[in-house]
């Protein structure tokens, strides 16, 4: 009876074991009623109306049914256009429910079990655990905090070994909000060139963008899977709206197949709407964006250092800096202050040990939330 009892008990499958929700989403769980958000990294603008308006008009008017599992036709050539370079075809590019769903297809449609994955360090934590899902290894490349947290190719170069299947970049970058400059771009292709190593390039935050469009490092490695989508740059995270696009084709074939059978297809409501995220309003509201996040994170930068004394990185996209409380002791025990002070931060632990004793801070607020954040920090923190 006892062997019965034992057979029948429930194991976890390996894939699973370990993963826990990440530091992010715990710290805002926890977080008090009218806590001043500086932790999620969701746009704090509002949807553009002219899209709310043409999702409204579709689900009224229109019969909303599957579309096919790759997504509209007409959406794919609006997103293969968008790299000009590639010359994408329709069976290039996946419409996904987010670029979450892009990331984690691709890492199950190139990774077996074994295979290690180079991923940045700091870096956004579900690169770690898809990893993990798709059972290969996360290995990691420093982003050096002394840099304030610059690509170092001397280091990505010395992470690399015969067990590498992919590399993942993202730029601008969350956590960091640095831009990978184009020569960043030339020595990581140098650096995989005749390797066969896959490299995931996550454009999410590609919009985003303080001085010179980022480049896409699809134009110097042809081995690229682009994951990226509009959810950062239009304010449509809940819309779920993102895609995978490369021109290689056995990749883009296992993306097809898995995301087929996990979601179908992306919301047909929100892929008619997503067609006009590439016409002229479209692009004005991006401007816009980008002249609100530059201004804040200016401000916000300013306001550590004038308020708290303490030095915060100077954002060149996305909307994110890290903020060096290293002076001020664990950077968990310092998150933990504020958040009993009701505001809410990351410790940067959370993104990698290259960001222990920073926190990651979004200016995803106006000026004046972020002025008081900045007041009940300095109380907090005292």
């Amino acid at each position: 009876m006892d062997a019965v009892l034992e057979k029948s008990e429930f194991k976890q499958p390996k894939r699973l074991r370990g993963l826990q929700p990440t530091l992010i989403r715990q710290f805002f769980e926890r977080a008090l009623p009218d806590s001043i958000n500086f932790g999620l990294g969701e746009p704090d603008l509002p949807t553009p109306d002219f899209m709310r308006r043409e999702a409204a008009r579709i689900a009224v008017e229109e019969q909303n049914g599957y579309t096919s599992h790759p997504g509209l036709p007409a959406l794919r050539k609006l997103i293969g256009q968008q790299y000009p370079h590639l010359d994408l075809g329709l069976s290039d590019v996946v419409v996904t429910c987010g670029s979450q769903e892009a990331m984690t297809a691709a890492f199950l449609s190139i990774v077996d079990e074994g295979d290690d994955v180079l991923l940045p360090n700091p870096s956004f934590p579900a690169y770690d655990a898809c990893v993990r899902i798709a059972q290969g290894n996360p290995n990691y490349y420093r982003l050096p905090a002394d840099r304030d947290f610059a690509f170092d190719i001397s280091n990505f170069r010395s992470q690399i070994t015969d067990r590498t299947k992919a590399a993942v970049v993202i730029s601008p970058s969350n956590p960091t909000g640095k831009v990978l400059t184009p020569e960043d771009l030339k020595n990581i292709a140098d650096a995989l060139k005749g390797t066969g190593i896959f490299l995931i390039s996550d454009e999410i935050y590609s919009d985003l963008y303080f001085t010179e469009r980022p480049h896409s490092a699809s134009e110097f490695y042809d081995k690229t899977i682009i994951v990226s989508g509009l959810s950062k740059s239009l304010s449509m995270t809940g819309w779920r709206l993102g895609w995978a696009a490369s021109k290689v084709a056995e990749a883009m074939r296992g993306i097809h197949v898995l995301h087929g059978f996990t979601t179908v297809c992306a919301s047909a409501i929100t892929q008619k709407a997503s067609l006009l995220g590439w016409t002229d309003e479209a692009e004005a509201f991006k401007a816009h964006a980008r002249e609100v996040y530059q201004k804040r994170g200016n401000f916000l930068v300013g306001l550590f250092k004038s308020e708290m004394g303490l030095n915060a990185t100077s954002p060149e996209g996305a909307f994110y800096t890290m903020l060096d409380v290293r002076e001020l002791g664990d950077d968990v025990e310092v998150a933990e202050k504020c958040l009993r002070n009701r505001v809410i931060t990351v410790p940067g632990i959370a993104f990698g040990d290259e960001a222990k004793g920073f926190l990651r801070i979004s200016f995803c607020n106006t000026e004046d939330r972020m002025v008081e954040g900045v007041r009940r920090m300095k109380n907090a923190l005292q």
